[in-house]
């Protein structure tokens, strides 16, 4: 049993859980398909290659900068209604995107795409939070990651099918997955009880108060190392090793990233016990020794099949991390709290935004190998802090 468990009341997930799962499923789905041709449609309005990135990189900074806001709209809206909201505005701007005539049309609505997706990101995670009893908050973290997983698994593998349609087929079929996830959760959660939205306005426990917990600063710092090494420098540095280093095609690119996801798939339910069981500190700690481990064998191996072993056993230490790190959090933050979800969520972007930045410039000024190290120091400041979280929390507001 976890720190600061309660005595478990039953085994099985509630079906909060599932249905965020699938949410997520189709979500992944939907952004597989259209993620890669984005750069490609840009490029169509004869813009260069710096305005092409431009519009990739909008959408997570005016989510970025929408974190706050929503976290605020979702004391007032519900945390339900919030995400059907998020889901639908995701799908309009999305469609808008797919029929934008200029470029700074696209670069408008695929930017306005991040405010849904704060909107959506906010809400799903105060209702898994409030969905989740302690001794399953692992598990359930895991579940719903898993749907991201596997989504972005089929996503990829329709994309190709789908553009060869048109090159805004992609951004349609996107916008009508969010809007399939939106229905879902329409019709398959209930409505947010007026009661619960009046607590949720009488936040009393705030963002400074947050801070003051070990266990919350330690999540904060492993959620921005996972995404820094995990979604921003992993993406830019293994096609690069790949292609230009190994002078392999792109396909084995895709190879090794399925890989790496068939592996994380198949462990999740392991990961998901394991933080119910063993802990939150434990999971973390033991997921970022051997994320920032991988990392190092990332930047020493120099043939494929030890990329694809590495990335493989990297997958797993990442799951672990964001698995108990959610779980921790969910143990700290009350639903009310928002700030809190939304700093823990913001921590996240900025690494992910950061990452493949910095990286980059390592990249040019020393190498490949350094930008996988220095990812690996920035997991190791993280694990150093969940070391020095408490072992056995007497409850779920405990703090120094």
């Amino acid at each position: 049993m976890s720190e600061g468990d309660e005595k478990p009341m039953g085994t099985r997930l509630p079906r909060e859980v599932w249905v965020l799962a699938i949410v997520g499923f189709l979500i992944a789905v939907g952004f597989g398909v259209m993620s890669p041709v984005l750069p490609i449609y840009a490029r169509t309005f004869g813009v260069s290659g710096f305005l092409a990135g431009l519009v990739i990189s909008s959408m997570s900074v005016l989510r970025l900068v929408s974190m706050p806001p929503s976290s605020r709209l979702m004391r007032w809206v519900g945390p339900r209604e919030m995400a059907i909201l998020g889901c639908v505005l995701v799908a309009l701007t999305t469609f808008m995107t797919g029929i934008a005539d200029t470029y700074f049309g696209l670069l408008l609505w695929r930017g306005l795409t991040g405010v849904g997706s704060a909107m959506y990101g906010v809400s799903s995670m105060a209702l898994l939070f409030a969905a989740a009893p302690p001794h399953m908050r692992g598990r359930a973290s895991s579940l719903s990651g898993g749907g991201f997983v596997l989504g972005g698994m089929a996503g990829p593998a329709l994309g190709g099918l789908i553009a060869d349609i048109s090159m805004q087929a992609p951004f349609f079929f996107y916008a009508v997955t969010m809007l399939l996830g939106g229905m879902v959760v329409m019709i398959l959660l209930p409505r947010t009880p007026t009661q619960q939205r009046e607590q949720m306005r009488d936040q009393t426990l705030g963002l400074t108060d947050l801070i003051k917990d070990s266990r919350f600063r330690a999540a904060m710092v492993v959620n921005f190392a996972t995404h820094w090494q995990s979604f921003g420098v992993r993406s830019l540095l293994v096609p690069l090793f790949v292609v230009e280093s190994l002078t392999m095609t792109t396909t084995w690119v895709g190879i090794a990233f399925t890989l790496a996801a068939i592996t994380q798939a198949l462990t999740l339910h392991l990961v998901g016990t394991g933080t119910d069981r063993l802990g939150r500190r434990f999971m973390l700690i033991a997921g970022g020794i051997t994320t920032a481990s991988a990392s190092i064998g990332l930047a020493l191996t120099g043939s494929y099949v030890g990329l694809v072993l590495l990335m493989c056993i990297y997958s797993v230490g990442a799951s672990a991390t964001l698995s108990a790190s959610q779980a921790m959090l969910a143990d700290i933050v009350p639903v009310s709290a928002s700030s809190g979800i939304a700093a823990y969520q913001m921590s996240g972007d900025i690494g992910l935004i950061l990452g493949p930045m910095i990286a980059g410039f390592v990249l040019d000024a020393l190498s490949l190998s350094w930008a996988w190290v220095l990812g690996a120091l920035i997991i190791s400041m993280g694990v150093v802090m969940c070391w020095f979280t408490p072992k056995n929390p007497s409850s779920i507001s405990n703090t120094d």
